[in-house]
């Protein structure tokens, strides 16, 4: 059993403490009304007036008895009952049995028997005893020969007992209410509990008797109270010490840890706080480090842009002054000589563009966040694009990718507030959806006999969806498309810089991507597309919550001004895995 805690003794004393101040001024109140309630019960008037009391219920009921026997005695002195009684006619006999039934309401039944109990006569009042509402009496009277009726010579003679063979008794059953009687017997009860206590000492049967059952509920109260305690206690001092334990790995510097409390009290607030708190804590941590690393790259293409862009030119005037020179008439050489300056000039040309999208990376320019909205700029870019894809699919530029693909944009049309780079921001879908076409024309060309949808004027390659929701204190924008997707090997390294799997990509473009939106205070992260390709998911913070704040108030970690990069082609390189590379950071 686990020990408890001084947080939990301290609340258990304040439960115990708050029970028990209560339940003692009770007791002491009770005690003292006790003894006066005691004091004034047992006055000797008392048992007194109860004992007369008693006496008058016992003359009642006897007096109701003493009446039932008196109207038995003056039935049996009746002439005619004597003179039925005796004649031996049965339907005379039932005749004045009925009658005396009638003329007594309190007579439940009639019987004239003979000596040794032979029935003579009987008679019914014609229902039942209830015997929840009355109480019966059964009355014996020997009834008397009537004057001047002598035996009959077939009546039989007395036998050895003293039994009169010609005797007739009547036997008389008389009902009364039982409220009375049970009154009386309530009342001898009464009684005998009131002179109990009086001779077994009242105080110590009152006041010894209370004070213990006083004592067991204050034992019984202490228990509760602390038992209450712990109950009420342990769960929050549990979840307490679930923040302690939380604090000492983020302590050591991991910030994965998520305490996870449920419920919709103080300490629950703190732990979703205390999550929340991690949650940006880690996010920061890692947009921190993203940028160092980004600052670290960018110095890296700066001097690689440097060291590639000085020799170009010699190279290239060289080669060019060599093929200019050359008068003699060998048509081998000469043919040499001009494939060597078309190489030359063609490998030249690809570098200084590769040097443009390291110069352009180097001083990718910081973002400049305004009051925006979102769901405006997206439907904006939708009909920018849109005017783009029919434009490019006459045409053979980088554009045309775009003509070549079906584009849609999801968009609500409830506003989206966010701080945002409207430039910046656009550079960024604009580098995803290109990276998208891409892979779909790369999939398309690799996949055999082309393997493209028809649709009048050109073969589509696939499709790409833009779609933006609102969730809790951000905005998603969520592009898919329908293409080979991203290895999952290579998910959590596709937005460092130089990292790529497509044969014409530089590795620079999801990079870039990826700075534009943690200068918004965003997360982007790649999944599996619901059409089966590629999904990015961007995630930006709305409008006036804490992390649109500090990305307001952030110092961006690139230096710069703002001027758009080179988004030319870049120098081929062998695709991955023989020929078809899947999707790949452009």
């Amino acid at each position: 059993m686990r020990i408890p805690g001084r947080t939990e003794r301290r609340v258990v004393a304040a439960i115990l403490v708050t029970a028990l101040i209560p339940l003692v001024a009770s007791i002491v109140v009770a005690r003292t009304v006790i003894a006066r309630v005691s004091a004034t019960a047992f006055q000797p008037e008392f048992g007194v007036h109860l004992d007369r009391a008693l006496g008058v219920y016992a003359e009642l009921a006897a007096a109701i008895k003493q009446g039932m026997r008196s109207e038995a005695d003056a039935i049996v002195a009746a002439d005619p009952l004597r003179e039925a009684a005796f004649t031996g006619e049965a339907q005379r006999l039932d005749a004045e049995l009925a009658r005396i039934i009638a003329a007594h309401p309190a007579l439940v039944s009639l019987r004239v028997e003979r000596c040794g109990g032979d029935l003579v006569g009987a008679r019914e009042r014609g229902r039942p005893v209830d015997p929840a509402h009355e109480k019966t009496l059964t009355v014996r009277k020997a009834i008397a020969r009537a004057p001047g009726h002598a035996a009959e010579p077939g009546d039989p003679a007395p036998d050895d007992g003293g039994c009169d063979g010609d005797a007739r008794t009547l036997v008389a059953t008389f009902a009364a209410p039982s409220a009375r009687f049970d009154e009386l017997d309530a009342a001898q009860a009464f009684a005998q509990a009131y002179h109990a206590l009086e001779r077994e000492h009242r105080k110590e049967y009152l006041d010894e008797s209370y004070g213990d059952a006083f004592a067991a509920l204050l034992g019984a109260t202490i228990l509760l109270a602390i038992l209450a305690g712990v109950l009420v206690a342990r769960p929050v001092v549990d979840r307490i010490a679930r923040l302690a334990a939380a604090t000492r790995p983020v302590a050591e510097g991991d910030l994965s840890v998520r305490v996870g409390l449920q419920g919709d009290d103080e300490v629950a607030d703190l732990g979703r706080a205390f999550d929340r708190m991690l949650e940006e804590l880690e996010g920061s941590r890692a947009r921190i480090e993203f940028l160092k690393r980004m600052g670290e790259w960018q110095k890296m293409a700066r001097h690689l842009a440097h060291e590639i862009k000085n020799p170009l030119t010699p190279i290239q005037l060289a080669v060019e002054e060599c093929h200019r020179r050359y008068a003699g008439s060998d048509p081998a050489y000469q043919r040499l000589l001009q494939t060597t300056l078309e190489v030359v000039e063609e490998e030249v040309g690809t570098l200084r563009r590769l040097v443009g999208e390291f110069s352009n990376f180097a001083r990718l320019p910081r973002a400049e966040l305004e009051p925006s909205d979102l769901a405006e700029f997206l439907r904006e870019q939708g009909e920018r694009f849109a005017a783009v894809e029919e434009a490019g699919r006459e045409h053979a530029s980088d554009e045309a990718l775009l003509g070549r693909v079906d584009l849609e944009f999801d968009v609500p049309d409830v506003p989206m507030p966010a701080a945002l780079d409207r430039e910046m921001l656009r550079r960024a879908l604009g580098n995803i959806v290109r990276n998208a076409a891409q892979a779909l024309r790369d999939a398309q060309r690799a996949a055999p006999g082309g393997g493209a949808r028809e649709r009048p004027g050109a073969a589509v390659w696939g499709s790409v969806r833009v779609s933006a929701r609102s969730e809790g204190q951000s905005h998603l924008i969520a592009i898919d498309d329908d293409g080979p997707g991203i290895d999952p090997a290579v998910r959590d390294s596709v937005f460092d810089p130089y990292v790529t799997t497509r044969y014409d990509g530089t590795g620079l473009g999801l990079s870039i991507v990826k700075k534009i939106v943690v200068d918004h205070g965003g997360t982007i992260d790649v999944l599996e597309s619901p059409l089966g390709g590629a999904r990015f998911v961007i995630r930006l913070p709305r409008a006036g919550t804490p992390a649109a704040r500090a990305a307001l108030g952030a110092e961006a970690f690139s230096d710069g001004d703002r001027e758009p990069a080179s988004e030319g082609a870049a120098p081929a390189r062998p695709a991955a895995r023989g020929g078809q590379a899947p999707r790949g950071a452009g």
